[in-house]
C-alpha cells in the first residue's frame, strides 16, 4: 500500500488593516474686507481691523491652528491678493508653507470683470498629505458648477458652495470637503430654501460615490432654530458640536456663551453657538473654538476676524 502523501495546506495571509486616518479640519469666517472697512468707517472697529492691517494676524492664526484642511468663508478680491495689496495666500506662505488653495470665482453679471471673488468660499489643504482630485462650485440658488448666475438671483441664493474631493497620499483613502455660507437669521423662509439646497448639493456630490464627507460653514443660526431642527438636524451629516454636547463630551471651555465671534472692536467675545462642522463617515474626536488674539500690523493684539476659527479632529 502506498504511503499517504502529506498535503501542505497554505492558510491565506491575514489582510493588512488599513490604519485609521486622523484629519484636523476647521472653518474660519475671514470677514470680507468691505465689511471690515465699513465697521472702521462707522467707528465700530479700530483701524487694526482693516484687511491690510490684519492680514498677517489672520495668517498667523491659520499657521497656529495647523489644520490639514480648512474651509474659509467670505473670501474677496483683496483677501485673495487680486487687488495688488497683501493677499492671504502669500502671507500664509511666508509663515507656514505647504498649503495649496482652491478659490473659485463667484462673479455675478453685475460685477465689472470676470474672475472676481465676491465673498466666496475657499479651501486650503496640506499638499504633503492630500491630493485634490476633483473640485467645483455650486450655488444655494440651485445653479451647479457655473461661474456666472442669473441676474434675478438675489440675496443668500447667490452665495457659493465650494467643494473638493481629496485623496490621502499615504492610504489612498478619499473624502469630500464642502464649505458654505448663508444667513439663517435674516429670513427664515429663504434660509430654509438655502439649507435644503445645501443638503441637495451635498447629497448629489457625495451619496452616489459613498465617500466620507465634511461640510463646514457659517450659517448664522442657532441649533434650536426651526430651520436647523427641520433641515440640518435630521440630515445624515452629524453636527460635531451638537453630538459632543449631547453626549456630554464637550469640554467645559466650549460650554460658554463666548463661542462664535468677537465684537466689532475686537476686544471681547459675544454670545452664540460656534460656526458649523458637519461630518459623515467619520469618527468624532476633539472640538475646539480658537479664541486667541494675534498682533496687527502695528503690534496691537487683536482678534484677526469677526468670527473665531472652529477646529475638529476626525478619524476615518
Amino acid at each position: 500500500m502506498l504511503a499517504a502523501i502529506p498535503v501542505l495546506v497554505m492558510e491565506a495571509a491575514p489582510k493588512k488593516k488599513v490604519r485609521d486616518s486622523e484629519i484636523k479640519v476647521a472653518v474660519y469666517n475671514l470677514t470680507a474686507s468691505k465689511t471690515r472697512a465699513r465697521d472702521v468707517e462707522k467707528g465700530k472697529a479700530p483701524q487694526q481691523r482693516l484687511w491690510t492691517n490684519s492680514v498677517d494676524a489672520v495668517a498667523a492664526q491659520l499657521a497656529e491652528i495647523d489644520c490639514d484642511v480648512v474651509g474659509l468663508v467670505d473670501v474677496c478680491d483683496s483677501i485673495a491678493g487680486k487687488t495688488g495689496g497683501s493677499g492671504l495666500p502669500e502671507a500664509l506662505a511666508e509663515i507656514k508653507g505647504g498649503y495649496s488653495w482652491l478659490i473659485l470665482s463667484n462673479t455675478r453679471p453685475s460685477l465689472p470683470y470676470e474672475g472676481a471673488f465676491n465673498r466666496t468660499q475657499a479651501i486650503i489643504w496640506k499638499t504633503d498629505r492630500y491630493d485634490c482630485i476633483d473640485h467645483g462650485i455650486n450655488w444655494l440658488g440651485g445653479y451647479f458648477d457655473k461661474n456666472r448666475i442669473a441676474d434675478d438671483l438675489k440675496g443668500d441664493a447667490t452665495k457659493s458652495v465650494t467643494w473638493a474631493r481629496f485623496r490621502e497620499k499615504s492610504t489612498s483613502k478619499e473624502f469630500f470637503f464642502l464649505v458654505a455660507s448663508t444667513n439663517g437669521a435674516s429670513n427664515e423662509e429663504l434660509s430654509r430654501v438655502n439649507c435644503m439646497n445645501l443638503l441637495k448639493i451635498a447629497d448629489e456630490m457625495v451619496v452616489s460615490d459613498g465617500k466620507p464627507s465634511v461640510m463646514v460653514g457659517s450659517f448664522n443660526m442657532q441649533d434650536n432654530a426651526p430651520v436647523y431642527l427641520d433641515c440640518l438636524a435630521y440630515a445624515r451629516w452629524v453636527d460635531v458640536y451638537r453630538r459632543l454636547k449631547d453626549d456630554l463630551l464637550l469640554p467645559s471651555s466650549e460650554l460658554t456663551d463666548r463661542n462664535t465671534r468677537n465684537n466689532a472692536k475686537g476686544v471681547k467675545s459675544s454670545g452664540g453657538r460656534p460656526d458649523y462642522i458637519f461630518a459623515d463617515g467619520f469618527d468624532i474626536g476633539t472640538y475646539t473654538v480658537v479664541r486667541d488674539r494675534f498682533p496687527a500690523s502695528d503690534g496691537t493684539m487683536v482678534y484677526p476676524a469677526f468670527g473665531f476659527p472652529v477646529v475638529a479632529v476626525l478619524k476615518f
